[in-house]
């Protein structure tokens, strides 16, 4: 059997194995995994929510209901997901707008969704560093320099804002501890999956002002990103989320190409 339920913190309609929910159906087992698909797998295939002997952290949730297959279970969240589009418009003054601004609408709601599920995992991640560290006594490594602040993003200067910055930091990175320092940073910033992953370093690295003047190879007016030594620094994070070099430039050349498009979405609809 399978569910289909809303998370309360994100308001994100999901499918979960029907093993995973409590009695009462107010709470959801989550796996921990990075990749979407190997969260889909493991709702498929109705696992036992623990990893290593380790229970999976519980989601609070709303239950809708169950199905007896997965494709079932699919196509329920779908006729629910479009309910509440509908219920969301009705409820915010929305439902006359034109298709093309409702598209709009919809991925600036999708994405800031996102955000803040992206939040709660890097909250999670840098929880789980912060006990690691703390019953490691003999560590040499400082508590204050494990876990990203707003203290450390300043220090660094970031984001970077102008081609005048990019060039400063290029310099700065050719001495060995500060580019380790900048790789120690962004990687931190954690994600549910590499494409966000990315996107969060990328959003601390440049301003998207910035971010627009430059493409992967440098074609037409733009700048080479791929030729910066940041572009290395990018990569030697992203491997700490065990993210591969090919899949690392593959989002930076998506983020990139796709950053006109972001600004244009976070302006007012008129």
């Amino acid at each position: 059997m399978y569910a289909v339920v809303t998370q309360q913190d994100s308001d994100v309609v999901i499918v979960a194995a029907s093993n995973w929910l409590s009695e009462d159906k107010k709470q959801c087992y989550w796996p921990p995994f990075k990749s979407l698909e190997k969260c889909m797998e493991a709702v498929q295939n109705r696992i036992k929510p623990e990893t290593g002997g380790k229970p999976w952290e519980k989601l609070n949730i709303s239950f809708y209901r169950e199905y007896g297959t997965f494709d079932k279970a699919k196509e329920g969240q779908k006729e629910i997901k479009e309910q509440k589009e509908r219920s969301f418009l009705l409820a915010t003054g929305f439902s006359g707008i034109k298709d093309k601004d409702l598209k709009a609408l919809k991925e600036y709601k999708d994405e800031l969704f996102q955000m803040l599920r992206d939040i709660k995992s890097m909250v999670q991640g840098n929880s789980v560093m912060l006990k690691k560290l703390l019953k490691d006594k003999d560590s040499e490594v400082p508590i204050s320099t494990s876990i990203p602040s707003k203290d450390d993003e300043t220090k660094l200067n970031l984001p970077l804002t102008t081609f005048k910055d990019v060039a400063r930091t290029e310099r700065e990175l050719s001495n060995p501890t500060t580019r380790q320092k900048y790789v120690n940073y962004l990687s931190m910033l954690g994600g549910i999956q590499p494409k966000f992953v990315i996107k969060n370093i990328m959003q601390q690295v440049l301003s998207d002002d910035l971010a627009r003047q430059f493409n992967r190879r440098g074609r037409g007016d733009k700048k080479p990103f791929s030729e910066l030594i940041l572009t290395d620094v990018i990569r030697d994070a992203a491997s700490k989320q065990s993210i591969m070099r090919d899949e690392c430039e593959t989002e930076i050349k998506n983020y990139l190409s796709c950053i006109a498009d972001r600004i244009g979405r976070k302006r007012p609809i008129e």
